[in-house]
């Protein structure tokens, strides 16, 4: 994944047609923010805080599943078979593959919720078909193309899989989970940052930014070093390992940092989404030390409701933005709806602090992702305009 997709010149027939599923990103995206707006409805707008089911037991477990693998999920699927013509040379997953794709992650939510009465195991298997099947997706492109980076995005979606697995089943607590997707924020989001800062940077004709590959690998073995110790109880070393990831992470974001970034408003909302990370893995970290910047929890937002949601956005804002000759340009709908977002993701890191801040994060939430949905609905029909998240180049 490095942030450029295949030639739009290239024949592609499965980009001839339109519909929904003629790109992963279309059914993808869309669940993802409806879901957003619903589950974050749902627990500060609604009658209860969320369903209560025998495969999570409590609607906060619920709550965390859902922002996670229903959410963050569905928009890891959408970029990575969207984005995968950059590595696999070939024309992007749709029709049949697609169409099934999204039939099992709605499948997984209605499971997940206990509508269905199903006993734990099936529920589970339910949930996690979803990855199983994004992950066989992306192993035949990467298979086909006979690319690595293809090969690692499989393996991410094996790992999800595997932690949704073991949130269901109750061998992990949420933390586990959001370790994970951190480090797929580290690994993958990192790639896709840089790559996406790169093209606008030799656009204005500057230099290479630096690959900050050290720091990258010190980053990403940081986090699986944390998730390896919070598992057998090393709280102190897991804590450890995350401060030392974040400081890895700060040092990369501070190494891609150009002019260009100030003058383009699609790079500058991943760098603001990017820089959500080492601050949720610091403020984890520091928490697991025993020193409590914010509450345990509310770092662990920083997490989420930042890193993995700001750089989520960040990316479907591409999605939806303006097409020139030359790049993607950031709509102002766009912008206005990846600012609710952010500024929400703030108020929830204070709301422990100060818990009358928690409706208003939700109400910022809420209206971002319904600001995005306006954006993005107008866009899924027709055949899509390749490539889908960098825009013709010159």
């Amino acid at each position: 994944m490095d942030g450029n997709e295949a030639p739009t010149h290239r024949n592609d027939p499965a980009g001839a047609t339109g519909g929904i599923f003629a790109t992963a990103h279309r059914p993808m995206f869309l669940l993802a923010a409806l879901w957003a707006v619903i589950v974050i409805g749902w627990r500060y707008f609604g009658e209860s805080d969320g369903p209560v089911s025998d495969a999570l037991g409590s609607p906060v477990l619920w709550h965390a599943h859902e922002m996670i693998f229903g959410f963050a999920g569905a928009a890891f699927a959408g970029y990575t078979l969207t984005a995968a013509p950059s590595w696999s040379r070939r024309a992007p997953a749709s029709g049949l593959p697609i169409a099934v794709l999204t039939g099992l992650w709605i499948a997984a939510r209605i499971a997940i919720a206990g509508v269905t009465g199903l006993p734990l195991m099936p529920v589970a298997l339910t949930a996690t078909a979803f990855f199983v099947w994004l992950a066989a997706l992306l192993a035949g492109e990467a298979i086909s193309g006979r690319s690595a980076k293809g090969a690692l995005q499989a393996v991410f979606a094996v790992l999800l899989g595997a932690a949704d697995l073991a949130m269901i089943l109750g061998l992990v607590e949420p933390r586990a989970a959001i370790l994970v997707f951190a480090l797929v924020l580290s690994v993958i989001g990192g790639r896709m940052v840089r790559a996406f800062t790169e093209n606008r940077v030799l656009s204005e004709g500057a230099a290479p930014i630096p690959q900050a590959a050290i720091a990258g690998y010190l980053g990403a073995t940081g986090i699986v070093a944390a998730l390896v110790a919070d598992a057998t109880g090393a709280a102190a070393i897991a804590g450890a390992a995350l401060v030392i990831a974040a400081g890895a992470e700060a040092l990369r974001l501070f190494l891609w940092q150009r002019a260009a970034v100030r003058h383009d408003a699609l790079v500058l909302m991943l760098h603001l989404g990017f820089v959500w990370l080492p601050v949720g893995l610091a403020l984890t970290g520091l928490a697991l030390l025993g020193v409590e910047v914010f509450a345990a929890p509310d770092a662990l937002h920083a997490l989420t409701a930042g890193a993995m949601s700001c750089l989520i956005h960040a990316v479907a804002a591409r999605a939806v933005a303006l097409r020139t000759p030359e790049r993607l340009v950031a709509r102002w709908p766009g912008i206005i709806a990846f600012a609710l977002v952010w500024f929400a993701a703030c108020l929830r890191l204070a709301e422990g602090s100060f818990p009358a801040l928690s409706l208003l994060a939700a109400i910022l939430w809420v209206a971002g992702w319904l600001v995005y949905l306006m954006t993005l609905i107008p866009t899924l029909r027709g055949a899509p305009e390749r490539p889908v998240f960098s825009g013709p180049r010159a």
